[in-house]
C-alpha cells in the first residue's frame, strides 16, 4: 500500500539515526542487534509476523514501564548509530509558511483586490482605482501568497526527494519573517506612503533577504542535483527570485515619498513578468516534474522535451527582462512567443494532460477529481500566453500599448486561472502527503473547482467585454465573489488538514473505518496479533504503517469487509483486551473462517 503518488522517494543513505517515532519493528528490521533490547523488557516471538510490533518507540516504553532515555540510549549503543529527538518524517516546516500564505490571501491579496472590483463595478472604470492600491492587492498576492506556498512546498518536500538535511530552524524562520515584513510594508507604503516614506525601501530590502534565503535553501538541498532537469528549474526561480526582488526594491527606492503611483507602467509589467514567469513558472516547472505525473498518470516526463522548455522559458523570460530597456518591441515579442513554446514543450514532456489516472476508492490516495484542476490549469496557462503573445504582436503592428483591459485578462488568465487554480489543486493532494494525513474535507474539492472556475473566466471575459461593452464592468464584483469564496474554502480545508483533530478513537475509545491504523497499533498494540490471525497479512510484513492508512481502506486492500472488521475490532476493544492476550483467549474472538 503507497502513502502517496507523489514521487517523493526516500532515498538510503548514512545510517539513520533512531527516533521516538520509529516502530519497535522497524528498528529490529534495521538495526538487527537491537532485537535483544527488545526481547531483554518482553517483546514476544511471534511466528505469525516478522519480529517487533508496529508500536512506536516512545509507547513501548510507556507500556512496558522504562524510561524513554534508557531506552533510546540502549538502543543507540546497540546499534551504533545516533539518537534523534525529532521524526525526520515529520517535516512540518511548511505549515508556517501555508498559514501565512492563506492569511494574506484572504486580507490583503484577494480579499482587498475583490474591495478594488466593487469600485471599479459601481464607477464603470479600470481608471477608478488610484495605482497604488492595485499595486498594493498584486504584491500581496505575489509576494505574500504565490511565494510562501512555493517556499512551503520547497522546504518540506526538497529534503524527502534528496535525501538532504532539513534547512535549519533559524533560516526558515528569518525566510518566513522576512517575507512578512516585505509584504506588511509594503502595503503600509502604498496606503499611507507619505506618512511611513521609508517602509518602501525597508519592505523592499526585506524581500532581497527573503530571496537569498530561498536561493539557501535550494542551492543546499539540489546541490548534487543540477544535472536534473527539475532541480534547473527550480534553482533559476531561485535566481529570477532575487532579480524580481532587487528590481521592486529599486523601483520603491525611487518612488520615495510618492509611493507606487509613481511607478512607470514598464516598471509595473517588468515587477508581474519577473514574478510571473521568472519565478513562479520556474518553480512549477521544476516541482511539476516530480509532483504532477502521480495525479496525471502519464508516466515519466520526456526529458528531451523538458530540456527545451528550460532554454526556451528562460530565454523568453531574460527577452522580455530586456525589453523593457532595449528594443521593447521586437524583444517583447520574442520573449512572449519563447515563454509561449516553452509552455508547449513543458506540457508535452510531461505527459498525461489529456488521459486521467484511474480512479481508487482509497482516501489516502487522493481524489482522482483533482487532476481536473491541473488540466484548467494549463488550459489557462496556454490561454494567457496566447493572449500575450497576441497582445504583443497587435503592439508591435500598430505601435502602441494593447488596452489596459486587455493586459488585465491576460494578467488574471495566468494568476488566477493558471496559478491559483493549480495552487487550490495541488494543494489539496500535496500537503496531506506532506502532513502524512488525509484531507479533511474531501467534498469541497468540487465546488472549490466549480467557484474559482467559474470565477476566473468570468473575470476574463468580462475585461475583454469592456473594451466594447463597458456595462460589463458591472459583473467584476460577481467575479471576484466567487473567486474569494473558492479560496475561503480552500483555506477552511487546508488549515483543518494541516491541523487535524485528534483520531476520534483517542476520544471515544471504538474504531471506525476512517481510524488511522498507526493510531489504533500505536494505542493497542496487541490488536496486531488479531489482526494478522484473522488474514490482515499486510499488518505482518511491513516495518512501519503509513499514518494516512485507515482501517477502511486496509481491509478493504486485503479483501474484507471494512464494517465487519471494524466491528469485530470494536468487540475486542469493549471487552477491554490485556496486554499479552492472543487469539483463542476465552471470552474473545478468534481468526475467522475466511482468514
Amino acid at each position: 500500500m503507497r502513502a502517496d503518488e507523489a514521487n517523493i522517494e526516500s532515498r538510503p543513505g548514512r545510517r539513520a539515526p533512531i527516533h521516538p517515532a520509529m516502530t519497535v519493528r522497524q528498528v529490529a528490521a534495521d538495526y538487527p542487534a537491537c532485537g535483544a533490547v527488545f526481547r531483554r523488557h518482553g517483546e514476544p516471538e511471534r511466528s505469525s509476523a516478522k519480529f517487533g510490533h508496529l508500536e512506536p518507540l516512545d509507547h513501548f516504553a510507556r507500556r512496558h514501564g522504562i524510561s524513554l532515555d534508557m531506552l533510546l540510549t540502549e538502543l543507540s549503543q546497540a546499534a551504533g548509530v545516533e539518537i534523534s529527538r525529532a521524526d525526520p518524517s515529520a517535516g512540518r516546516a511548511h505549515r508556517p509558511f501555508v498559514a501565512a500564505a492563506l492569511v494574506v490571501t484572504l486580507s490583503l491579496g484577494a480579499g482587498w483586490g475583490t474591495l478594488l472590483l466593487f469600485e471599479i463595478g459601481r464607477q464603470g472604470s479600470l481608471a477608478s482605482i488610484p495605482a497604488a492600491q492595485v499595486v498594493a492587492h498584486g504584491e500581496a498576492q505575489l509576494w505574500g501568497f504565490v511565494v510562501p506556498f512555493v517556499v512551503g512546498v520547497a522546504v518540506s518536500f526538497l529534503p524527502r526527494t534528496t535525501a538532504c538535511p532539513h534547512p535549519h530552524r533559524a533560516l526558515l524562520d528569518l525566510l518566513l519573517g522576512a517575507l512578512l515584513a516585505g509584504v506588511l510594508g509594503e502595503f503600509a507604503w502604498s496606503l499611507a506612503t507619505r506618512r511611513w516614506p521609508w517602509l518602501g525601501p525597508a519592505s523592499g530590502f526585506a524581500q532581497v533577504v527573503a530571496a537569498l534565503g530561498f536561493l539557501a535553501v535550494t542551492a543546499q538541498q539540489l546541490a548534487g542535483k543540477v544535472r536534473a532537469p527539475w532541480a534547473r528549474f527550480v534553482l533559476a526561480a531561485a535566481a529570477w527570485m532575487i532579480v524580481w526582488a532587487v528590481v521592486d526594491l529599486a523601483l520603491r527606492g525611487r518612488a520615495g515619498p510618492v509611493g507606487p503611483g509613481a511607478y512607470s507602467e514598464s516598471g509595473r509589467r517588468l515587477v508581474v513578468e519577473l514574478a510571473l514567469f521568472g519565478f513562479a513558472l520556474n518553480a512549477v516547472y521544476g516541482f511539476g516534474q516530480r509532483l504532477l505525473p502521480g495525479m496525471l498518470g502519464g508516466g515519466a516526463p520526456r526529458s528531451g522535451a523538458i530540456e527545451a522548455a528550460f532554454g526556451l522559458h528562460n530565454t523568453g523570460v531574460l527577452a522580455l527582462a530586456v525589453s523593457h530597456v532595449q528594443w521593447p518591441s521586437l524583444c517583447a515579442t520574442l520573449g512572449a512567443s519563447a515563454i509561449a513554446a516553452g509552455a508547449v514543450a513543458w506540457a508535452i514532456g510531461l505527459r498525461g494532460f489529456r488521459s486521467q489516472r484511474r480512479s481508487t476508492p482509497r482516501p489516502e490516495a487522493g481524489l482522482a477529481f483533482l487532476v481536473r484542476y491541473i488540466q484548467l490549469a494549463f488550459f489557462w496557462l496556454l490561454a494567457g500566453l496566447a493572449l500575450l503573445v497576441a497582445g504583443q504582436l497587435i503592439g508591435a503592428v500598430q505601435g502602441i500599448d494593447p488596452p489596459r483591459a486587455y493586459l488585465g485578462a491576460t494578467r488574471h488568465a495566468l494568476t488566477v486561472g493558471f496559478l491559483t487554480t493549480l495552487i487550490l489543486g495541488v494543494g489539496q493532494r500535496l500537503l496531506p502527503i506532506l502532513s502524512h494525513d488525509l484531507l479533511a474535507w474531501p467534498r469541497l474539492v468540487v465546488p472549490i473547482f466549480v467557484l474559482i472556475a467559474a470565477g476566473n473566466a468570468l473575470r476574463v471575459a468580462a475585461e475583454l467585454a469592456t473594451l466594447a461593452w463597458p456595462i460589463a464592468f458591472r459583473i467584476l464584483p460577481a467575479s471576484a465573489i466567487l473567486e474569494l469564496t473558492a479560496l475561503v474554502l480552500f483555506a477552511a480545508n487546508i488549515f483543518r488538514t494541516l491541523w487535524p483533530r485528534s483520531d476520534p478513537l483517542l476520544r471515544t475509545g471504538r474504531a471506525t473505518p476512517a481510524t488511522r491504523v498507526a493510531v489504533l497499533l500505536a494505542e493497542h498494540p496487541w490488536l496486531e496479533d488479531y489482526l494478522v490471525a484473522w488474514g490482515l497479512r499486510y499488518i505482518g510484513r511491513v516495518r512501519s504503517v503509513p499514518a494516512e492508512l485507515t482501517l477502511g481502506s486496509l481491509a478493504a486492500g486485503e479483501g474484507f469487509d471494512p464494517e465487519a472488521t471494524v466491528a469485530r475490532i470494536n468487540v475486542l476493544l469493549s471487552g477491554n483486551a490485556g496486554r499479552g492476550q492472543r487469539p483463542g483467549t476465552p471470552g474473545l474472538p478468534g481468526p475467522p473462517a475466511e482468514g
